[in-house]
């Protein structure tokens, strides 16, 4: 049975179809190379989505050098692209029908010439831009709000191997851009740095010491088994090497349960929670190699060039993990012929997939990985 919209996605679908038929969107002809067109991106979803839309920054910003180029981004990001060199300028999406007219007329006051969808969810997202009135919108046809494109591609191909980035670069493509750079960025400042330092030698850690453990994952069913965790702890300090584990604030119940299970003498260090989402990204840079699970901080690893070992269970990496150009980086995953013919992802409290990845592959990726 199709799924049925929310009441509050009909009234704004309503509200788009009237939109279009009252300014129908007009054709977009390909901007030129020397152009000062302003562009506001659009990405108002999570930590790994917002790395994503990096890589198309990047591009629009190296085909148009003269172009006014805004992003459109959720306030729980805005540390992820404060620093990015390539924007001209933040405007914050305040979440899901918060301060709506405000920020309609700040978009308004703007007067962009093309907005182009990358990401977004929630339903009062692209009607803002619409009525903001962009001259052109571009974005996927399998969007909700595709009647107010100017341009539609079709559904990326993740059947045929696709990458997200990709699909967003095709973006970039339709209005005129290169849709080569598909390298992720961050940019760590010097405040972050610092933090990531001084956390390192508070623990007696030097620069290229530990190897970063990400314990995190949206669900249950991305998440590594704790005991697989403590064990790879194990093995690692008895080769000499120190464990540093990394998180956010949701990860410390998950450090403390590994924790309590490792040698209190054993070269195993906690940072999980302790810094923000940046400094966590600098730290990445300060450590000899990242294990992680699909998490944002595992976005971060690749686009700060972070050797990565990238552990997936029900997600296909071939969409959301490493981009096939992208170094250092391993990805392992459970073999999926023993997936449950019923399995739900978002049931799966115990990580039926992920426990298929064992301790023992890890680790010979991370020999691998490391040269040893």
């Amino acid at each position: 049975m199709p799924k049925v919209p929310r009441l509050s996605t009909r009234i704004a679908l309503g509200w788009a179809r009237r939109q279009a038929r009252r300014f129908p969107p007009q054709p977009l002809e390909p901007l030129a190379p020397d152009t000062t067109a302003r562009i506001l991106v659009v990405n108002t979803t999570g930590i790994g989505d917002t790395i994503f839309c990096t890589a198309p920054i990047a591009d629009l910003r190296e085909s148009f050098p003269k172009a006014r180029i805004d992003l459109f981004v959720d306030r729980r990001r805005v540390e992820l692209v404060e620093n990015n060199p390539h924007l001209s300028d933040i405007v914050v999406y305040p979440g899901k029908f918060k301060r709506v007219r405000a920020t309609i007329r700040e978009l308004r006051e703007k007067k962009y010439d093309v907005a182009i969808i990358q990401h977004a969810n929630d339903p009062d997202v692209v009607p803002m831009i619409g009525v903001a009135r962009p001259k052109f919108m571009v974005g996927y046809e399998s969007h909700t709000f595709s009647e107010l494109y100017s341009v539609k591609l079709p559904p990326a191909d993740r059947a045929g191997g696709a990458h997200t980035i990709d699909a967003r670069l095709a973006l970039c493509r339709a209005v005129g851009a290169a849709g080569t750079h598909w390298h992720t960025e961050l940019f760590p400042d010097d405040g972050d740095r610092a933090q990531a330092a001084e956390l390192l030698h508070s623990m007696n850690l030097k620069a290229g010491q530990a190897i970063a453990m990400n314990l995190g994952g949206s669900l249950p069913s991305k998440r590594w088994p704790i005991t697989h965790w403590v064990a790879l702890a194990r093995v690692l300090c008895d080769r000499g090497h120190a464990c540093l584990f990394v998180g956010g604030p949701d990860d410390t119940l998950l450090a403390e349960m590994v924790r309590e299970h490792c040698d209190h003498e054993s070269p195993v260090h906690f940072a999980v929670g302790k810094l923000p989402f940046m400094g966590s990204a600098a730290l990445l840079q300060l450590c000899a190699a990242h294990i992680t699970g699909d998490t944002g901080l595992m976005q971060a690893g690749f686009a700060l060039d972070v050797p990565t070992i990238a552990l997936f269970g029900p997600d296909d990496p071939a969409w959301t993990g490493p981009h096939p150009k992208q170094q250092k980086a391993v990805v392992l995953q459970g073999d999926s012929s023993r997936r449950p013919a019923d399995y739900d992802r978002r049931e799966d409290n115990e990580g039926v997939l992920m426990k298929l990845i064992s301790v023992d592959d890890v680790q010979r990726a991370l020999d691998g990985l490391l040269g040893e």
